[in-house]
């Protein structure tokens, strides 16, 4: 992965690919930190589900792209159908904090204990036993502090930030036509893209999405989910 300072280790060997699965040889290549010229994007949501997560699940599938929902705890109806539906669908359900308040890093304690409820409510609503084990810290790591990282990794928690941002964090975000292009762009200049989004919750985003999605598979990329052995770009490390 270029352009990315601080990034997760790599793992001593790569595991055997799987024949069966077309893919196996880039996520093989994933896992082994071996990924020169591999050009895969990996499009996460940040701060869902929403009333939105549907329609952006439904694009997703429509173009046979793979998401990652860094989710918070919603407990509606609507909600626990897309867990569900992330699930099922072959997305990654990632953990983004139970509450997303910054104010939990001053008490690591409270923070880990404020992850594992969102971890515990996945698991109910979706009937799994164990969830991805994938994690971004509110604000990113760089607004958390070692003590909230260290603890993650301890307990079994790979965490990734991100490359190529939509430009979406603001009250007022771009045009879709603006987004698009911010992310195209910036996916160009990386082997492996991590793209920072709120396609569920600004319209602008969501929007953007099949351009994105359209002109970078037609350049060649791959769009996969986030799993835990991968490598991902991190702004802060331990």
């Amino acid at each position: 992965m270029n352009n990315t300072n601080n990034q997760s280790a790599k793992t001593a060997t790569a595991p055997q690919a799987d024949d069966a699965d077309p893919l196996a040889d880039i996520k093989s290549r994933l896992r082994s930190g071996d990924t020169a010229g591999i050009k895969v994007v990996f499009l996460t949501f940040d701060d869902g589900p929403s009333e939105n997560t549907g329609e952006l699940l439904d694009m997703l599938n429509e173009y046979n792209a793979k998401g990652t929902f860094f989710t918070t705890l919603h407990d509606n109806d609507n909600a626990k159908a897309m867990y569900r539906r992330i699930v099922d669908e072959g997305h990654t359900l990632a953990n983004h904090t139970c509450s997303h308040d910054y104010s939990l890093y001053n008490n690591p304690e409270a923070f880990f204990a404020d992850v594992n409820e969102l971890d515990q409510f996945q698991k109910t609503v979706t009937g799994q036993t164990e969830t991805s084990h994938v994690f971004r810290f509110p604000g990113g790591s760089t607004n958390s502090n070692e003590a909230c990282v260290q603890g993650m990794v301890s307990r079994g928690w790979n965490y990734s930030d991100w490359n190529v941002s939509s430009g979406d964090g603001c009250s007022d975000p771009p045009s879709s036509d603006v987004i698009a292009q911010m992310i195209i762009e910036g996916c160009r200049e990386h082997d492996v893209s991590v793209v920072l989004s709120h396609a569920e919750l600004k319209d602008s985003s969501r929007e953007a999405m099949p351009i994105v999605i359209e002109t970078l598979q037609q350049e060649g990329y791959t769009f996969l989910n986030m799993e835990s052995d991968y490598t991902y770009p991190r702004h802060l490390e331990v």
